[in-house]
């Protein structure tokens, strides 16, 4: 059974709205039972805010082996921990699956997007959309397939997930930023660009190194700390949260799909505690 095993506290260089107290959570990976551990623990957090606000920073889906019921608990997550609003933002996860089963989508395109969501670990999404007996003919079969076969719930969820969120100085968005792209022009590029056309180090859902490997200085990102995932403990055997916050940011991302750990801060003003829950890896779920 999964369980917070960790907490560490830092102070940040930026803060939140006075008012409010963010539960902001990393990429889940289809990994249930991690993120039912986190909320379990963020419904016996003291409020200390009149405002409770909860963000699911994208990538809740794939690799893992429940992403339907990471999605339920995410669905159902603000009344379970008291909070006055749940902000589910879109990772390229959620672009690849929302590209595929979008009807409105052109259809090489759809096509594009569902062989890239099944190279990034989709299928054990697929197969929990529809149990196949015999495998689809190819490609175009499969898509018309789950494109039928995916719960209303989910295309719901999906829709209503945004580029970015903010609170005062502090900004939550899945993969970044590009430090070298006007800020606002970044955030505003389309969720829904086909792939073939996609540059990764221009879009909120995909940028890496150009914002990992920047070392802003006391102006932060245009003024702002960064929340973030995407890329797992920063693609680095020894990243410490100490030099990313140095950095103005903070990578939630703990690998979940591999490590079974799963990473939750809990923001009030300039002060944040990380939690850390720990579960069987996907390996032993696996063999199990």
């Amino acid at each position: 059974m999964a369980a917070v095993v960790e907490r560490q506290t830092f102070i940040l260089p930026r803060a939140v709205a006075p008012d409010v107290e963010v539960f902001a959570i990393g990429d889940i990976h289809g990994r249930a039972d991690l993120l039912r551990a986190l909320l379990d623990q963020a419904a016996r957090e003291p409020r200390r805010r009149d405002r409770r606000v909860l963000v699911f920073l994208g990538d809740l889906v794939d690799r893992g082996p429940d992403s339907l019921g990471a999605i339920d608990l995410a669905i159902a997550a603000a009344e379970q921990i008291g909070a006055q609003e749940s902000i589910g933002l879109m990772g390229n996860h959620e672009t690849m699956m929302r590209l595929a089963l979008d009807v409105s989508a052109p259809w090489d395109v759809a096509l594009d997007a569902l062989a890239s969501w099944l190279r990034n670990g989709g299928a054990a999404t697929v197969r929990q959309f529809q149990d196949f007996e015999a495998a689809p003919g190819g490609a175009e079969e499969l898509l018309t397939v789950i494109r039928v076969a995916a719960p209303e719930r989910v295309r719901r969820w999906l829709a209503g997930l945004r580029s970015h969120w903010r609170s005062r100085e502090v900004l939550f968005i899945h993969a970044g930023v590009n430090p070298h792209i006007e800020l606002e022009a970044f955030l505003a590029a389309p969720w829904n660009t086909p792939l073939t056309e996609l540059d990764e180090d221009a879009h909120w859902a995909w940028v890496r190194w150009p914002f990992l490997e920047s070392a802003q200085g006391p102006g932060g990102f245009s003024g702002l700390f960064v929340v973030h995932g995407h890329t797992p403990n920063d693609a680095r055997r020894n990243a410490s949260h100490a030099d990313q916050i140095a950095r103005f940011r903070l990578n939630l991302d703990a690998g979940s799909g591999l490590t079974g750990l799963a990473k939750m801060a809990v923001i009030r003003g300039d002060e944040v505690k990380v939690l850390t829950a720990l579960g069987p890896t996907n390996r032993m779920l696996e063999r199990d």
